[in-house]
């Protein structure tokens, strides 16, 4: 669903993609949005434009859903400092590790949007911190996915109005990651025995009090649109639910690399 852009069509060759830009949408400064900003955004992001960002976001622009474009009259420099855009709410004010304030735009080309009068991002860097300000008042929401299974038990037990909200989603993981150039970890047999010796479910039941799904690479399925089946899963190293039967493999394999009760594997965390 575009923005910015009204719509999109494709030549018959399939080679040229023209985009109409919406009509009548405003900078924050109350200059116009026209496609001379947005011709040079992509100049800036391909470098090719006299002025630079101080890192170059363009693979990053390419595979995600956040493609903003930047306004030809405000420099880059100045942009880090006060940014404006043609979004709902209009930048006022950022004090670091404090807060961030935005107000409403009253010229946002979405008609009675947004709802809100302006938005304080409160800054604070304890969690524990910010969920007792929750707690008492102060704030009107958390930011998703910082709050722990526990720390959301606390919340409704004591916010008896709060909305809260458990659902499975690819930002929390956890991996297990090694050197895999640095021996004896770049034996993959020795890798492979480390993946069979976790007890996944034991991670699920005590880290997120069972509120958690075992995926492989990606996040697992039903959220997660390229999870792998079960079926499928169980066949990978580690994740047949039998962890005896995936740590008696995971034993042969190291007494065959010359490791056992007598010579331990030695790690470094």
């Amino acid at each position: 669903m575009p923005d910015l852009a009204s719509g999109w069509s494709w030549n018959e060759e399939g080679t040229a993609l023209t985009l109409p830009l919406r009509q009548g949408v405003k900078w924050h400064d109350g200059k116009p949005f026209t496609a001379k900003d947005v011709q040079c955004t992509w100049d800036l992001l391909l470098e090719k434009s006299s002025d630079k960002l101080r890192v170059n976001s363009l693979p990053m622009v390419l595979a995600s859903g956040w493609a903003p474009v930047y306004p030809c009259h405000v420099p880059a420099r100045e942009m880090r400092g006060h940014p404006i855009g043609t979004g709902p709410f209009k930048f006022v004010e950022f004090k670091p590790n404090e807060s961030i304030k935005v107000t409403r735009n009253p010229d946002y080309w979405k008609p009675d949007r947004p709802y809100l009068d302006g938005i304080e991002f409160t800054i604070i860097r304890n969690l524990s911190t910010a969920t007792l300000a929750f707690i008492s008042g102060k704030l009107d929401m958390t930011f998703p996915y910082t709050l722990t299974v526990p720390l959301i038990k606390d919340v409704q037990s004591q916010v008896s109005q709060a909305i809260c909200e458990l659902s499975p989603d690819g930002g929390v993981n956890s991996h297990m990651i090694v050197n895999r150039d640095k021996p004896p970890f770049d034996n993959p047999d020795l890798r492979r025995a480390m993946a069979l010796g976790l007890d996944r479910k034991a991670f699920i039941d005590i880290v997120s009090e069972g509120q958690g799904d075992i995926g492989g690479v990606t996040q697992p399925a039903p959220a997660g649109l390229w999870g792998m089946p079960p079926d499928v899963l169980k066949e990978l190293p580690g994740y047949d639910p039998d962890v005896h039967k995936n740590r008696m493999q995971a034993r042969h394999i190291m007494q065959k690399l010359g490791y056992g009760p007598d010579n331990s594997l030695k790690i470094k965390v």
